[in-house]
């Protein structure tokens, strides 16, 4: 549908209501900002900034993108402590980035959304404590992992003993001299692991499926590095540059057909692996049997080493029940734990469990995505006008920094505002025709990738949709992203239903 120019709203500062303060929350407001468009307010449920870096403290916690490329191309930070930083370093930059780009001010803490509903002119957006505001976009910065995944396991609720999420850790348990049990064995469980070991009386791993495990290979930088890094701008480019190159060439392993990326990456995990375990026996439960790629690949140095811990057993046998004072298996074992920890990642794209999101037309988001979760070039949906989703479905990535598909994100997204702006529409959401094309392709590209490979994970719905990943490397998603293609919209200047 063409749009009709309003020369009455031409200079117009639209509202806007970003959703989080993380990453995404924080690189929208700035960019925002810097593009003149102010009028904006960020609703964070929590009291400070710092999103999924803030809320997740357990011990060992650090990204496994290295630091100088999980960071703002516009904030460069030359003082990382070492090459994949800490979680609560992380935390601090996204702090940082707060201060210096002036957004406490324009940040309301302690908002809780429970609702967005379109009236044909504006989103209202309802909070849990009874307040809401009217705003012309919404833009949701709340990322696909959001929402800790609870396993519905017979007799959980039974259990007597303290037991958590690792994404909602509790400081005030002492573990010291506790018989531990953790669910899971995939990245969180990777990181804890080797923190908690020895300083438990045992710990019970139970893992469903095994994983392919990379070397991390992290190391401190020295003081000269770091100079050389806040003097040398180009410098401090290049290392950038050097890496984003390197994590760029393993997307080739992601697809179906043999190459000589997926080669190297057998080649490395296989010698990692038969360099740290040396037990047949051990090594025949770790060894995974699907190709690698098909879920999400992980570094460690350190979690083959604690996983042969004397005081640590690996436990391959289905769960059939959780006890009051312990977990049963199939082979009818069960072994009592003081502890119960969950390691069990999370609900990708939550927000339809916690927050009713409605379109003009009072379609909700549920029914809308009723046949799968899909957006149209990772952050709109038709029916949904003026509302964006920053990490939306078929943004995620398993080889590169997401923050480089936020930044591409965040560019067309005020692109797409300030068209609407400058021709007077109210309303701007991407036509269903265009939307139904390019998720046909996306899909099609997907099939060719070896997540299509049923290995559960959870990169896949039930009915084997991918809505979770990007099918191309990140270069061309930033091609892709540069200029949105307005024809692909629909842009309205009056209350119409899309």
């Amino acid at each position: 549908m063409s749009y009709d120019a309003d020369p009455s709203r031409a200079n117009a500062q639209p509202t806007l209501a970003i959703l989080g303060a993380g990453f995404s929350g924080l690189g929208m407001a700035i960019r925002l900002r810097q593009a003149g468009i102010g009028n904006f307010t960020i609703y964070e449920k929590a009291d400070d900034v710092g999103g999924t870096w803030r809320e997740n403290i357990y011990p060992g916690i650090a990204c496994d993108v290295p630091s100088h490329l999980y960071s703002f191309s516009f904030e460069p930070n030359p003082n990382w402590s070492r090459r994949f930083s800490p979680g609560g370093e992380i935390w601090r930059y996204t702090q940082h980035c707060a201060k210096k780009y002036d957004l406490y001010g324009s940040i309301e803490f302690g908002k809780k959304i429970t609702g967005i509903v379109h009236d044909g002119a504006k989103w209202c957006v309802k909070f849990a404590d009874g307040g809401s505001i009217r705003a012309d976009y919404v833009i949701s910065c709340l990322g696909g992992l959001h929402e800790p995944n609870i396993p519905e396991i017979e007799g959980r609720a039974s259990f007597q003993g303290p037991m958590f999420h690792t994404a909602k850790w509790r400081e005030d348990v002492d573990l010291t001299d506790k018989r531990v049990a953790i669910i899971g064995s995939a990245a969180s469980a990777l990181q804890v692991i080797p923190e908690i070991v020895e300083r438990v009386a045992h710990l019970d791993v139970y893992q469903r499926t095994p994983n392919w495990v990379l070397p991390r290979d992290s190391y401190l930088y020295p003081k000269w590095i770091k100079w050389l890094f806040a003097k040398a701008p180009w410098f401090a480019r290049a290392y950038r540059g050097f890496y984003f190159t390197m994590l760029e060439g393993r997307f080739g392993a992601f697809k179906k057909q043999n190459n000589f990326f997926k080669q190297s990456i057998l080649k490395t995990v296989g010698k990692h692996m038969k360099d740290q375990v040396r037990d047949p026996d051990l090594w025949a439960k770790l060894k995974p049997d699907y190709p690698v790629g098909c879920k999400r690949i992980l570094i460690s140095d350190n979690y083959f080493p604690a996983i042969q811990s004397d005081n640590l057993e690996l436990i391959t046998d289905p769960i059939v029940e959780i006890t009051k004072t312990g977990i049963r298996t199939e082979d009818g074992k069960e072994r009592n734990i003081d502890v119960l920890i969950l390691a069990t990642g999370f609900k990708p794209f939550d927000i339809l469990e916690s927050i009713d999101v409605v379109g003009p037309s009072d379609l909700s988001l549920g029914e809308a995505w009723k046949d799968g979760i899909k957006a149209h070039r990772t952050i709109a949906v038709p029916g949904f006008p003026n509302f964006f989703m920053l990490l939306g479905p078929n943004s995620g990535l398993g080889h590169n920094s997401v923050i480089l598909m936020i930044e591409a994100q965040v560019n067309y997204i005020i692109k797409l505002i300030k068209q609407a702006s400058a021709t007077g529409a109210r309303l701007v959401a991407p036509k269903s025709e265009a939307a139904a094309n390019f998720d046909a392709k996306l899909q099609s590209d997907l099939n060719e990738r070896v997540w299509a490979a049923d290995c559960g994970a959870w990169y896949v719905d039930e009915h084997g949709r991918n809505y979770t990943l990007y099918p191309h490397s990140v270069r061309d998603y930033i091609r892709e992203m540069k200029d949105p293609v307005f024809d692909e919209y629909a842009f309205q200047p009056v209350k119409e239903r899309l």
